[in-house]
C-alpha cells in the first residue's frame, strides 16, 4: 500500500464486516473513539464530571455555562472515590460553518495520524486506519437538499410486572400482557404487541426470490380462537420513507390508536441523489411507519431519522425517544462549507423531513478528536397524544456514539465507551414536554451490561460497571522491525519505534451512586474480583449484581444510604443469570445458562432466588436443560456418535420470555437439537430439530411445568416460536408462520393459525 493511496468508505465498510466477523484477530488500533469527543471532558481520577447546555426547538438558548472548578470526593468506607473537573460542554452550533471548521481540523489530525502511523516490517507495508469494536464507517441519507439557510425521580415502591396502568391499556379491554418495562409508565418495544383484542407480530418472511421481507402479522382473537387475520407487507412504508431498499423491521408500539413500527434500512447507492462513484457507499438511516389499529391497518405517516436505529422508548407524557447513529460522508469527498447534505443529518416527517438546523446540532467544547468521518448520536422526539396524527416535536444531534440507553419518566441516560481503558462516558438528557435537554455528564471506570445496569431512584442515580485495571508498557521493536504475532491481538496504541501494550491486572464489578449532577456520592467495589458482569437488577433500595467466571454469585447490595452503600450477601451457585426480573416481593427470579464447577457451559438454567431477606439470599428452585454428552451407540455395522444440545435465544433477548406473575406464569423459548453420524464415514444417520415454548408456574418453592407447544423438524427451519402473550385465560405461541392458543390452565391447544 502507497502512502498516497486512501481507503474509500465503502472500502472501509468492506473491511469492518470483514474483520468484525473474525472478532479482529489482527488490528492495530491507533485513534480514539469520536465517543470521546462528547465527553469533552478531562479525566483526573476515577470519574470526571461535565454540565451541559443546549437549545429547546431553538428558543430559551442558555448562555454557555464557564465553570472549571476542580472538586474532589472521597468515600468514607474507602470504596472507589472521584477527582472531577467540571468543564462547559455542548452547545449548539452558531451556523454549519462551525461544525465544517472542526470537522475540517479534525480530519487534518487524521491526516496526520494516518501519515505517522505506517510501517515497514521487511517487505511488509502496514497501513494503520483506527477502527474500535462499536466503530462502524457508515452514515445517513436523503434525497433532497433544502433548508441551507437555516440557523443554527424514581418509584417509590418495587414494580411487579402486570401491575402498570400505561396509555396502552384500555378500561374495556380484556385482560391481556404487556411487554416489561423497566420503570413504570415508561414504554418499551417489541416484536409482538396486543391489546387484548388484537396480535401483532413482527417477522421476516421468504418471499418469492428467495430473499426475506418484513411483514405485519394480524391476528383477531377471542377465547382461544382465532378469528381472523392479516398480513402486511412493510416495503410499502420504506416507498414512503423516500428510499427503496431492504428494510428490517425492528420494533414496535401500540399506542393511542396506533400501530408504530420501527425500521431501519442501508443501501449502497449514490449519497443524497449524487452520481460520483467515489462517493457511493452505504446510506442508513431508522424511521418510523404509523398504523391504524384494528382489522385491515392502514399506513397513516413516515417519520425518517438518518442513522442506524438504536433504541426507542414512550415517555408517561406520550412522546416517543427515538435514537440512532449518524456518521458522515468521509471528509476528502466533503468539497467545502457548502456541502452540508454529506456530514449533517436529516430527520422528520413525509412532508417535512429536512436536515436537522445547526442550533440543534450540540458541539464538544474542544472540538474533535481525530476523525475523518463525524460521528453522531441523534435524538428525535415524537408527540403522539393525536390519534392518527403523530407530529414531530424536537430533535437533538449529540457528537459522538451512544450504546446502551435507559430511560426514567423525566430523563434518557446514555452510556458509550470512554476515551480511555475501560471507561464509560454517561449523559443525562431531559424529554420533559418532549423536550430534548442534555443535562449533566459524567466518566466512570468501568464498561457496563445494558440497560439494567442502570436505574434512577429517589433522586440519585446508580449504575453497576466491572472495572479492568491495567498496566501500560512500552516496548522498542527490535532490529528487524519484527513484530511478534502473538502481541498483535493486545497492541492499542503505538508509537514510531514501538508499541504499547495493555496488561490487565485486576478485574472488579462496582456500584456507583449518583445526584442528578451526575457528581458520584456512593461507590462500592470489589464485587466478583476477575469476573464479569452478567447481569443487574435494580429494586427500590436494593442493587442485585451476577458475575461470572466460574460460579455465578449474586451480590445484594444495600442503597437506602446513596453514600455508602453496603454489600448485605452473596451467593455463588454455578452457572449465571443473564437476566434477572423482580418476580414478588419476595423473589427474584433469573434466567441465563448453567455451567460445571469448572466454568463450563452445559446449557440453560432458570433459577428462583429467594431475596426476602437480602442478607441471606438463597436458590429456592432452579430447573436446567442441560446438554446430552456424547453419546457413542453400537449397532451392527458401525459405531454411531449423537449429540443432543439445548439453546434458547432469550438468553441474550430477555423480551422472548413471558414473565407473568399476576396469572403465576412464565414462559421460555427452548431450541433442542440432536444428530447422528457413524464415527468412521462421518455420513448422518438422523437429525432432529425442534422448537418450543415451554411454560411453568411458581408454587410452593418448585417450578411446576404446566405444558409446552411444540414443533418438530428435520432440520433447522427460520420458523422458531420466539414470543409468547397472553389474553383473558389463554396464551397465544408465536412464530412467523404459526401462531397456537393454548389453554393457560394446562396449556391445551384451542385452535391454529398458519400463514
Amino acid at each position: 500500500m502507497n502512502n498516497d493511496d486512501k481507503l474509500t468508505p465503502e472500502e472501509v465498510k468492506v473491511m469492518l464486516d470483514k474483520e468484525l466477523s473474525k472478532k479482529k484477530k489482527k488490528s492495530i488500533s491507533t485513534a480514539k473513539r469520536i465517543a470521546a469527543a462528547a465527553v469533552a471532558c478531562i479525566v483526573i481520577g476515577g470519574t470526571a464530571v461535565y454540565t451541559l447546555n443546549s437549545e429547546r426547538n431553538n428558543k430559551n438558548t442558555a448562555d454557555p455555562v464557564k465553570k472549571s472548578n476542580v472538586t474532589t470526593t472521597t468515600s468514607s468506607t474507602g470504596n472507589p472515590t472521584q477527582t472531577v473537573k467540571t468543564v462547559s460542554y455542548m452547545n449548539g452550533a452558531s451556523d454549519y460553518k462551525e461544525i465544517y471548521s472542526l470537522f475540517s481540523k479534525a480530519a487534518k489530525k487524521a491526516e496526520k495520524d494516518r501519515k505517522k502511523n505506517r510501517y515497514v516490517y521487511d517487505t511488509l507495508e502496514v497501513a494503520e486506519e483506527a477502527v474500535s469494536d462499536d466503530a462502524a464507517y457508515s452514515d445517513g441519507s436523503a434525497n433532497e437538499i433544502s433548508g441551507l439557510d437555516t440557523p443554527g425521580g424514581g418509584n417509590e415502591e418495587i414494580f411487579i410486572p402486570g401491575t402498570e396502568n400505561t396509555e396502552e391499556t384500555k378500561k374495556d379491554d380484556p385482560e391481556h400482557s404487556e411487554t416489561y418495562y423497566q420503570e413504570q409508565d415508561v414504554l418499551e418495544a417489541d416484536i409482538v404487541k396486543t391489546d387484548g383484542k388484537h396480535i401483532y407480530y413482527l417477522c421476516s418472511t421468504e418471499n418469492e426470490s428467495f430473499s426475506y421481507s418484513p411483514v405485519l402479522r394480524t391476528a383477531d382473537v377471542k377465547d382461544g380462537k382465532f378469528t381472523g387475520s392479516t398480513s402486511i407487507d412493510l416495503n410499502d412504508a420504506i416507498d414512503s420513507a423516500n428510499n427503496n431498499g431492504y428494510i428490517n423491521a425492528a420494533d414496535m408500539y401500540i399506542y393511542n390508536d396506533m400501530i408504530a413500527i420501527i425500521c431501519s434500512s442501508s443501501y449502497y447507492g449514490s449519497y443524497y441523489g449524487y452520481d460520483d462513484e467515489d462517493i457511493k457507499r452505504y446510506v442508513p438511516y431508522t424511521f418510523v411507519a404509523f398504523y391504524t389499529t384494528g382489522d385491515e391497518p392502514e399506513l397513516i405517516d413516515v417519520y425518517r431519522q438518518d442513522g442506524y436505529y438504536n433504541d426507542v422508548r414512550i415517555s408517561p407524557e406520550g412522546y416517543m425517544i427515538l435514537t440512532s447513529h449518524f456518521y458522515s460522508c468521509n471528509f476528502d469527498t466533503v468539497n467545502s462549507s457548502a456541502d452540508i447534505e454529506r456530514y449533517i443529518p436529516y430527520c422528520g416527517f413525509a412532508e417535512s423531513y429536512d436536515m436537522i438546523s445547526a442550533g440543534d446540532i450540540l458541539l464538544p467544547a474542544d472540538g474533535f478528536d481525530s476523525t475523518s468521518t463525524l460521528s453522531y448520536t441523534v435524538i428525535g422526539s415524537i408527540d403522539l397524544s393525536n390519534a392518527g396524527a403523530p407530529e414531530e416535536k424536537d430533535v437533538k444531534s449529540l457528537a459522538g456514539y451512544t450504546g446502551s440507553i435507559y430511560c426514567s419518566a423525566e430523563n434518557l441516560y446514555t452510556a458509550a465507551a470512554g476515551d480511555e481503558i475501560s471507561t464509560t462516558d454517561i449523559t443525562r438528557i431531559s424529554i420533559i414536554g418532549g423536550n430534548i435537554a442534555p443535562m449533566a455528564g459524567t466518566t466512570i471506570n468501568g464498561h457496563i451490561k445494558d440497560q439494567f445496569s442502570m436505574s434512577e431512584y429517589n433522586g440519585y442515580f446508580r449504575v453497576a460497571a466491572t472495572y479492568n485495571e491495567t498496566k501500560k508498557s512500552f516496548y522498542r521493536y527490535n532490529n528487524n522491525g519484527n513484530l511478534l504475532e502473538e502481541l498483535w491481538d493486545v497492541i492499542t496504541d503505538d508509537e514510531v519505534n514501538g508499541y504499547y501494550t495493555y496488561e490487565n491486572i485486576k478485574t472488579d464489578t462496582r456500584v456507583y451512586v449518583f445526584d442528578m449532577d451526575l457528581n458520584m456520592v456512593g461507590s462500592i467495589g470489589d464485587l466478583g474480583v476477575d469476573e464479569q458482569l452478567r447481569s443487574a437488577s435494580f429494586s427500590g433500595d436494593m442493587a442485585y449484581v451476577v458475575t461470572f467466571r466460574q460460579t455465578d454469585p449474586l451480590y445484594a447490595v444495600d442503597l437506602s444510604v446513596p453514600a455508602e452503600p453496603v454489600l448485605l450477601d452473596d451467593l455463588k451457585i454455578n452457572g449465571f443469570s443473564t437476566y434477572l426480573q423482580q418476580w414478588d416481593a419476595g423473589h427474584l427470579l433469573g434466567f441465563g445458562q448453567d455451567a460445571d464447577e469448572n466454568g463450563r457451559i452445559t446449557g440453560i438454567k432458570m433459577t428462583m432466588f429467594n431475596n426476602s431477606d437480602p442478607s441471606d439470599l438463597k436458590a429456592e428452585a432452579v430447573f436446567t436443560w442441560n446438554d446430552s454428552p456424547s453419546n457413542y451407540i453400537y449397532d451392527t455395522d458401525e459405531e454411531t456418535h449423537t449429540e443432543e444440545w439445548y439453546y434458547s435465544d432469550a438468553v441474550y433477548e430477555r423480551k422472548e420470555l413471558l414473565i407473568a406473575p399476576e396469572k403465576n406464569l412464565i414462559g421460555v423459548p427452548i431450541n433442542y437439537n440432536k444428530y447422528s453420524y457413524y464415527s468412521d464415514s462421518g455420513k448422518q444417520v438422523d437429525s432432529i430439530y425442534r422448537t418450543q415454548y415451554v411454560f411453568f408456574s411458581y408454587e410452593n418453592g418448585e417450578f411446576i411445568q404446566k405444558g409446552d407447544i411444540s414443533m418438530e423438524f428435520d432440520d433447522y427451519i427460520y420458523n422458531d416460536f420466539d414470543r409468547a402473550v397472553y389474553v383473558g385465560d389463554y396464551v397465544y405461541v408465536l412464530s412467523p408462520n404459526r401462531f397456537v392458543a393454548a389453554d393457560i390452565a394446562n396449556i391445551t391447544v384451542s385452535d391454529e393459525l398458519n400463514f
